[in-house]
């Protein structure tokens, strides 16, 4: 479940960007997402379309579907479901706020990629395996945004994959749910991870930019 301590998003900071070629450039305008602003209705926004893609990829192998989502309401753990690899489905928000980095890329959109997933990774994955205890083995956990500034980029998800891999992690499974454009569709594996990956310490130093997908404009030229 979401971190009471966490500060809350906005509703509508991410979605699609829809492009227009004019007589004096390109402009991009945003076409906001209208996320819920209730906890339980927006955790269900987001695993439901996790949900929809992950029995369409199968990432976990071609008999690994998830049959049935339940919300749970008593439980720590936000959802119940059917599948062979997990019982549970865990949700958390990337809204790193709380740290330098985060407020820095809150208002820049420039993060720093080996601070922005050894926060993912000790913040919330190590968090929540200790509380979860035996249980996190039975259990999917899925990291979600509602801003674009804190949408990881593909050095971000293998650093904290080399996280996972180095430091170990007791989950089932833990996907980052990434945007294709226009919706939060595409759950991309960190863990488990076979392929071999750099140290962690080797993502030091990288940064990279999120784009605000409303303010940016190319001039036309002869």
């Amino acid at each position: 479940m979401s971190d009471p301590h966490e500060p809350r998003k906005n509703v509508g900071e991410i979605g699609s960007t829809h492009v227009v070629e004019t007589a004096i450039g390109v402009t991009a305008t945003v076409i906001a997402a209208h996320l819920p602003t209730n906890k339980e209705q927006l955790e269900a926004f987001f695993a439901s379309r996790f949900v929809v893609s992950f029995d369409q990829q199968k990432p976990l192998g071609p008999n690994v579907t998830i049959a049935n989502l339940v919300q749970n309401t008593t439980s720590d753990l936000d959802f119940s479901i059917a599948c062979p690899a997990a019982d549970y489905l865990e949700l958390a928000e990337l809204n790193p706020r709380s740290e330098e980095f985060g407020r820095v890329a809150y208002r820049t959109g420039r993060l720093d990629v080996y601070s922005y997933a050894k926060w993912m990774y000790f913040r919330i994955i190590a968090s929540k395996q200790r509380k979860y205890g035996h249980i996190a083995h039975r259990c999917m956990l899925l990291l979600y945004v509602t801003h674009w500034q804190f949408l990881p980029s593909e050095s971000v998800v293998a650093c904290l994959r080399s996280f996972c891999a180095t430091r170990g992690c007791g989950f089932a499974a833990v996907f980052v749910l990434l945007t294709n454009g226009s919706d939060l569709v595409i759950p991309v594996i960190t863990h488990p991870w076979v392929d071999s990956l750099p140290h962690p310490k080797g993502f030091k130093g990288r940064t990279y930019h999120n784009l605000d997908p409303g303010g940016w404009r190319v001039n036309a030229t002869d």
